[in-house]
């Protein structure tokens, strides 16, 4: 194994312990067993953002898949621009995608159309493809005043402050107008909270102003980031109902707690602008009679969320039936295995090998590509395998060198062959062991960049007709195992650079 390594140059391999859990648990049966699932009907939806591999939304919505027993699943689609995700949606064939920060107000343009609530907040987080035509929505505001109804708080006649005046922030502003609450708008640079209050119908107010404001205040919803620490503790009294943007603990959370206010988190507001968001995508797909027959359990369930889940409840004790509250409660409160090594898959021509070396490198991880392991391991080369012992026989080799490197192996960048996420245990290993990346790639790009006589699996006529074939049948299973997906159309920097930053901004601290 050695053989095949790049050395660590002395730098720090990263402690990859994520808070949020990337497993997809799969199907199972009345009994508990697997079973083996028909991928062929499957629709897929996605969050894209940069970055984007922190996203829980996954966890929610495979969840909600799962549970109603609808055939879809849910991935992260990274990019480093809305025409980017966009182009990767088309190619994915998505059904529905959410958007999240900073593409929320930019890829507007690019839609058919957008409801009113998203045109007056400025940003969508919702799009269905329906009918050919790209849909946008904004769920954003739901998820601030459905937060604060299921925790008993009342809006409507409550004096509402809100700090920042971007996407977040109008949206909470919207949420809050809506349901009667008297509103005001602070922002650091005033001219934009004075825009933005022009726009949603609030009053706006210098930045100055903040601590006196809160002191009359009842709600006080911060959409600014966890980095950013402008209110002392002594501003915030213990009457006041604090929301905090954030998903991780922040400065202000700590302080509110301290001070005995009622604290809301990120990730209530994350959870409850998936509700509607849900739906969106059920009635673009044709399903949301599904939706009707369940709706009192997914109502009940989600009423439930938020002590369950955020507060840290106890899960229920053993033999208890499950419902869809504890089911997302166990998902978002558990933590995968230490993710010590990345694995990109894709298929062939995706640049693999070319990306891993360069950005096991940058990372200061080994590098090891899985065929040049087999090759090293049975000294034949893979198309010489594939003459000898058939596909079969290389998926066997293939099964066993991955079980041992990805096993023993950290702080590795793994190169993997195309077809290895067609077998299920692979699958498991590497989303068990490692952060997957699937490089997605054309055809057309792909072919361009493949040596004939090189991928047994193409030779003969018509390579493009094969590859396509091949490609189709196998974009499922590169669903099931990617964590997330990056576009190997750019120039090789750029990937490795991106994938760099998606990791680098989710597991460092």
């Amino acid at each position: 194994m050695s053989s095949t390594k790049s050395q660590k140059n002395g730098k720090k391999v990263l402690d990859l312990h994520p808070e949020n859990n990337f497993t997809t648990s799969p199907p199972t049966n009345a009994a508990g067993s697997e079973k083996a699932p028909d991928y062929s009907c499957e629709r897929l939806f996605a969050v894209t953002g940069n970055p984007v591999l922190h996203s829980k939304s996954p966890l929610i919505f495979n969840t909600l898949f799962r549970e109603l027993s609808i055939d879809a699943l849910y991935l992260r689609v990274a990019a480093s621009t809305p025409l980017e995700a966009l182009f990767l949606s088309r190619k994915l064939k998505l059904t529905g995608m959410n958007v999240t920060a900073p593409f929320k107000k930019s890829i507007m343009a690019f839609l058919d159309s957008v409801e009113e609530a998203a045109a007056v907040i400025g940003g969508v987080n919702t799009i269905v493809l329906e009918d050919g035509r790209l849909r946008g929505y904004n769920t954003d505001y739901t998820g601030v005043t459905r937060s604060l109804r299921e925790r008993g708080i009342t809006i409507g006649g409550r004096n509402c402050v809100v700090l920042g005046a971007g996407g977040a922030g109008r949206a909470a502003v919207y949420g809050l107008i809506k349901e009667k609450g008297d509103v005001c708008l602070v922002n650091r640079t005033y001219e934009k909270a004075v825009a933005a209050a022009k726009d949603l119908g609030c009053r706006a107010e210098k930045i100055e102003q903040l601590e006196s404001l809160l002191q009359k205040a009842d709600i006080f919803v911060s959409t600014l980031s966890s980095s950013v620490d402008i209110v002392p503790g002594e501003w915030l009294p213990g009457s006041l109902v604090v929301f905090d943007a954030n998903y991780k603990s922040s400065p202000l959370s700590q302080k509110a707690q301290a001070r005995g206010c009622c604290v809301l988190k990120g990730e209530e507001w994350l959870l409850h602008q998936a509700l509607p968001a849900f739906r969106y995508f059920l009635a673009a797909t044709g399903l949301n009679g599904a939706l009707k027959l369940q709706e009192k359990e997914l109502s009940k369930s989600f009423a439930g969320v938020q002590g369950a889940v955020f507060q840290k409840s106890p899960l229920p004790a053993g033999g208890k039936k499950k419902n869809l509250t504890s089911t997302i409660k166990s998902s978002l409160l558990s933590r995968p295995p230490g993710f010590k090594n990345i694995s990109l898959v894709g298929f062939m021509g995706s640049g693999k090998t070319i990306i891993g070396k360069k950005l096991a490198a940058k990372m200061g991880f080994f590098f090891v590509d899985t065929d040049e392991q087999i090759e090293i391991e049975t000294g034949c080369s893979v198309p010489e395998i594939f003459e000898s012992r058939g596909e079969a026989g290389f998926r066997a080799l293939e099964k066993s060198v991955i079980k041992k490197l990805l096993l023993e192996g950290s702080g590795t960048v793994f190169s993997c062959g195309g077809g290895v996420v067609t077998d299920e245990e692979n699958r498991r290993i590497l989303a068990e062991n490692s952060v997957v990346i699937w490089l997605y790639v054309t055809v057309r790009t792909a072919l361009g960049r493949i040596r004939r006589g090189t991928r047994p699996l193409l030779d003969g006529e018509d390579r493009g007709r094969r590859a396509r074939s091949l490609l189709s049948s196998r974009l499922p299973f590169y669903s099931r195992a990617a964590h997330i997906i990056v576009s190997s159309e750019n120039d090789v920097d750029e990937v490795v650079e991106k994938i760099h930053e998606e990791i680098s901004k989710t597991f460092e601290n």
